[in-house]
């Protein structure tokens, strides 16, 4: 028989007890009822040992797996490997990837854990400070704009499809750099976003007025716009569009990027779910899709800080009218 001290060793009746027992009932012909007694436990006890003794022989003395054998409401393979994917492409949180999903925020945090991706970086990336979260009342009271400076890619991909050190034109100056310029409505996060070759103030007026046109288009009046300080944001130029527009121009806290808080995450998604990706084997591959990104940013990516919603649903039980 195996090794009874295995199972349950503080139990009152081990596997080695059962034998006992069952053994008095059939080779010493002791009734149900006394061997009940004997070893105080009901006579029901004492039968069904008895009967799986007959049954299977000592193999059937140990104790059975609790586990169901059907557990409909288990997360099927698949969904497992989605919130996985989620988890590693997207850098999403238990309750993003809940929503997305349909299951609740604990069930993906438990199979997050198991699979050892439980947790993610808490707190400022930057400093490591609590987080103090604001959101104003609506939209187009404040617009984050800022630029996002990336490396391009050479024809034939960078060092994510070579490897470091064996893709052609790894210089900076051979592929040179892109330049992302975003504007984000603070009450929405509806996004207008454009790439360029530069971060002069001539380009950034240029982009910010066809933002102005874009965000006037979908209902929204910027009334202020928040940057950093850099020369083409603390430029005359930059000012003088700005007022000719109606917009009160604001300024960052010099090296603190958290006050431009909104705009720096969006960054972050930028690269997590865009930029990072996938491998890239042209610069210009990479920008046809950006676009694409910034369509399913408004339309569909759902927002924790909006209820779950996307901008562009957010946008319209802000804005009377606003269906496009």
């Amino acid at each position: 028989m195996p090794n009874a001290r295995t199972q349950h060793p503080n139990a009152s009746l081990t596997p080695l007890g059962r034998l006992k027992m069952v053994r008095l009932v059939i080779n010493d012909g002791w009734s149900i009822e006394a061997t009940a007694d004997k070893f105080q436990v009901d006579a029901k006890t004492v039968r069904k040992w008895r009967d799986r003794f007959l049954a299977e022989g000592e193999t059937g003395l140990f104790d059975r797996s609790s586990r169901p054998h059907r557990s409909p409401n288990r997360i099927s393979e698949p969904c497992r490997r989605r919130i996985l994917e989620l988890r590693k492409q997207r850098r999403w949180g238990a309750d993003h990837i809940a929503f997305e999903v349909g299951h609740a925020a604990s069930t993906v945090q438990k199979i997050l854990v198991a699979e050892g991706v439980g947790r993610l970086d808490s707190g400022d990336r930057a400093t490591k400070e609590p987080v103090i979260r604001y959101q104003r009342d609506r939209p187009g009271e404040l617009v984050h704009v800022d630029v996002k400076k990336l490396a391009g890619i050479p024809d034939g991909g960078g060092w994510r499809v070579h490897g470091r050190g064996q893709a052609p034109g790894t210089e900076a100056s051979s592929r040179g750099y892109r330049f992302l310029h975003s504007a984000l409505d603070d009450r929405t996060r509806i996004v207008y976003s454009e790439i360029h070759n530069d971060e002069q103030a001539v380009t950034a007026i240029g982009f910010w007025q066809r933002a102005n046109t874009w965000f006037n288009n979908h209902g929204i009046t910027v009334e202020r716009v928040l940057t950093d300080n850099g020369s083409a944001y603390k430029s005359h130029a930059w000012r003088d569009c700005l007022t000719a527009l109606g917009t009160t121009p604001k300024h960052t806290r010099p090296y603190r990027p958290q006050t431009n808080g909104k705009i720096e995450r969006f960054h972050r998604i930028l690269l997590e779910e865009w930029a990072y990706i996938r491998d890239w084997t042209t610069d210009t591959e990479r920008s046809v899709e950006y676009d694409h990104f910034i369509h399913f940013y408004n339309h569909h990516r759902a927002h924790g800080a909006l209820g779950w919603s996307t901008p562009m649903s957010t946008l319209k039980d802000n804005v009377p009218g606003e269906h496009t």
